[in-house]
């Protein structure tokens, strides 16, 4: 494996700094050893010499005797005379350096040296004296005596012999430090060559550094112009949404209007289809925003109690017809080791199935598409559980080179053309996102032909004492006559969005007024008292926000609740209309999210249609007798029929179980089930599954009901 570029830098960085450092030390070293080598040179130079001026002395010393001995003239002692001035100078000196010299003749062999000496000059004083007392003659003898010349030989030799070896170590030390200077030479030339290589990998770092620095600028260009892009990409999608959930808004308002004002199965067909259309332009939008959301990091995982019990309820109403009109089973399955109430983000959890099964009810065209939830729980944890969701499916199936590319956004499995036009490819990219937001993983079983299975796994979700609350909302027919009577004004610069509200209050007892803009609105609260204000944001003139901030300076106005209705999607958006305004609906709204939204706001009142719904018209029919056998025949159906269309909810098996009942209502003249008959029948041709499971779960009761009404008319009857 070859090095790489950055691995070559370092070592030829710590190679320069190493060879550096060597030959820093090496020349330490050698101007260690070169100082000391000079001086000690010079020590011993200084001893040489020293030794070479003390033996010439003592050779003076012998030489003026001599003369005086031979001539007895006394200038012959005068080198005599000046040798012995100088003698003990030099002689203290030789013992000095001797003791620094290396090899130096300290300590006993320099006192030899010294009482040789002695001797010697002993002797020579010895000659002088008898010289001048006893004549020529008698010096002569004295001088020629073996003693006298067995002394000055002896001081003669040791003075030779060291001046030798002086001279030998002056020689080793000049061959010494020039085996030093070599070595110095060499470590400058070191030292050159590594300065030259510092400076080549300073010069080749400060390059790098300088390329990466440009680098780091264009990194910094790119990130900026990738953030502009991100902004505008983000206000484009704000905008278009914007403008998109505005006709949105009327599209489904109205559309379901018509759906419950409807005249004739034509008409309901027709506003189904608008509002089907709608609703399914609608999630397109959404999931093109929540996707954008997900890659630039705004999309929050909320996590709360969550009844994953009731989002495969939901699953099973949403898709039963849709089933039910492919000819495709759908199986629904919670095993019952799952919690009741599990922390998680129910709203998430929901999208992410609800596009698993839609997804497989698309590529499935005969067969089954099985949705089973399970798990268990974690070690020996208590309070954590495993949950898998498996959606399986008899479809088309997944080639395996396509399993990964599927998860991209806008991308298909290309297994029938056909099919792949009928979607955008963003359904299971954000169920990967999510999923993973969420902690949790996905996989997928497919064979080509043969159908998929999709499994979740969510590996710690953590059990919840506490009871959920509903995470589905009921778009039920609702009543606003079930809250007090109020005034409302609708500020819209959209005639459409305010004929559209107008048309949600339309026979109730509640009074509307509209304005077009924020200043027009301002006008009009100036001389009317109103009990809730829905604002529109975007308006011309005066905007929503800055309404809102001159309506709270009005004192009349200051507690006025304000409700902020806006088609914006954007997150920061909505959190700040939240904190600003009282209340947030966002376009497209239904009846049932506007009810919602007033119900914090205005007091409810007992409805009288709610308190019909729970019981039975008898003022146009009276009870029969033969409403006793109506009512064995109705537990025959409780029996046989009832469960198989309360579970399946399917369309065309509800139609079909109110024909059999309004039948049998006709034909006994009973017209509580004559109404429960329509009713369901209504709430099935209109999709309304809560309202209907609601209604098919009180058959008993009705049945009961029927019955008791028929004994109570047999037992009054006339025998």
């Amino acid at each position: 494996m070859m090095p790489n570029t950055q691995s070559l830098k370092s070592a030829l960085v710590l190679f320069a700094a190493g060879l550096v450092v060597a030959t820093c030390l090496t020349g330490v070293w050698t101007w260690g050893r070169l100082t000391t080598g000079l001086e000690t040179r010079a020590q011993t130079r200084r001893s040489l010499l020293l030794w070479q001026d003390a033996y010439s002395s003592l050779k003076d010393v012998e030489t003026g005797a001599r003369g005086f001995v031979l001539t007895g003239e006394e200038p012959y002692l005068a080198p005599f005379n000046s040798a012995l001035e100088a003698f003990p100078a030099q002689l203290q000196g030789l013992m000095g350096l001797e003791q620094k010299v290396e090899g130096g003749w300290a300590g006993k062999r320099m006192w030899d040296f010294q009482k040789q000496v002695d001797e010697f000059l002993g002797k020579m004083r010895e000659i002088i004296t008898v010289t001048r007392e006893s004549g020529q003659t008698r010096a002569v003898e004295v001088l020629e005596d073996d003693s006298a010349k067995a002394a000055m030989d002896s001081v003669r030799k040791l003075c030779g012999q060291r001046i030798a070896e002086l001279e030998l170590s002056l020689h080793a030390l000049d061959v010494r430090l020039q085996t030093d200077l070599s070595i110095g030479a060499r470590s400058i030339i070191a030292l050159g060559l590594a300065a030259i290589l510092a400076g080549f990998a300073a010069w080749a770092l400060l390059r790098d550094l300088l390329l990466q620095a440009r680098r780091s600028e264009r990194l910094a260009l790119e990130k900026r112009k990738a953030e502009q892009a991100n902004r505008e990409k983000s206000t484009f999608l704000a905008t278009m949404s914007h403008e998109i959930r505005t006709p949105m808004n009327a599209i489904l308002g109205f559309g379901e209007l018509l759906l419950a004002d409807g005249r004739d199965e034509k008409q309901k067909r027709y506003a189904t289809s608008i509002v089907q259309s709608g609703q399914a332009l609608l999630q397109l939008i959404n999931d093109i925003l929540d996707l954008s959301k997900i890659e630039a990091g705004m999309l929050d995982i909320a996590s709360a109690p969550t009844s994953v019990r009731e989002i495969a309820s939901f699953c099973r109403q949403l898709f039963s017809h849709q089933c039910s009109v492919k000819g495709v089973a759908l199986n629904v399955e919670v095993d019952s080791s799952v919690p009741t109430s599990l922390v998680l983000d129910g709203a998430r959890l929901r999208q992410i199935v609800i596009n698993l099964v839609g997804n497989a009810i698309k590529f499935t065209s005969e067969g089954q598409v099985d949705l089973r939830i399970h798990g268990a729980t974690v070690g020996n944890s208590r309070g954590l559980f495993q949950l898998v969701i498996d959606v399986e499916d008899t479809g088309t199936g997944i080639s395996a080179d396509r399993v990964e590319a599927i998860f991209e956004p806008f991308v298909q499995a290309k297994v029938n053309s056909d099919i792949e036009l009928k979607g955008t490819g963003l359904g299971l990219a954000i169920v990967k996102r999510l999923t993973t937001m969420m902690g949790g993983a996905v996989s997928v079983e497919s064979t080509v032909g043969k159908g998929s299975k999709f499994s979740l796994i969510f590996p710690r979700v953590e059990i919840s004492a506490r009871i959920p609350e509903s995470s589905l909302r009921q778009e039920s027919d609702v009543d606003f006559d079930d809250l007090r009577p109020a005034t409302i004004l609708v500020v819209d610069d959209n005639p459409v969005n305010i004929a559209l509200v107008t048309g949600y209050f339309e026979g109730t007892h509640h009074t509307l007024h509209s304005a077009s803009n924020g200043r027009e609105a301002l006008d009009w609260l100036s001389e009317h008292r109103t009990d809730v204000v829905l604002m529109d944001i975007r308006m011309p003139v005066m905007d929503g926000r800055t309404a809102l901030d001159e309506l709270r300076t009005m004192k009349e106005c200051a507690l006025l609740p304000v409700i902020a209705v806006t088609a914006s999607s954007m997150a920061r958006d909505e959190a700040e209309l939240r904190r600003a305004f009282d209340g947030y609906v966002r376009k497209p709204f239904s009846r049932a999210r506007l009810f919602e939204e007033l119900s914090h706001f205005l007091h409810r009142v007992e409805s009288q249609s709610s308190a019909a719904s729970t019981t039975f018209d008898l003022t146009d029919k009276a009870p029969k007798p033969e409403w006793i056998l109506l009512a064995r025949r109705l537990r025959e159906i409780e029996v046989s029929d009832w469960p198989a269309v309360r579970d399946g909810m399917v369309s065309g098996e509800v139609a079909a179980f109110a024909a059999n009942l309004r039948s049998l209502a006709e034909s006994s003249e009973c017209m509580p089930l004559e109404q429960f008959a329509d009713r369901i029948r209504s709430q099935a041709e209109t999709f309304s599954l809560d309202e209907l499971e609601k209604s098919l779960e009180s058959f008993p009761v009705l049945v009961k009901y029927i019955e008791e009404r028929g004994v109570a008319i047999e037992q009054t009857s006339p025998l």
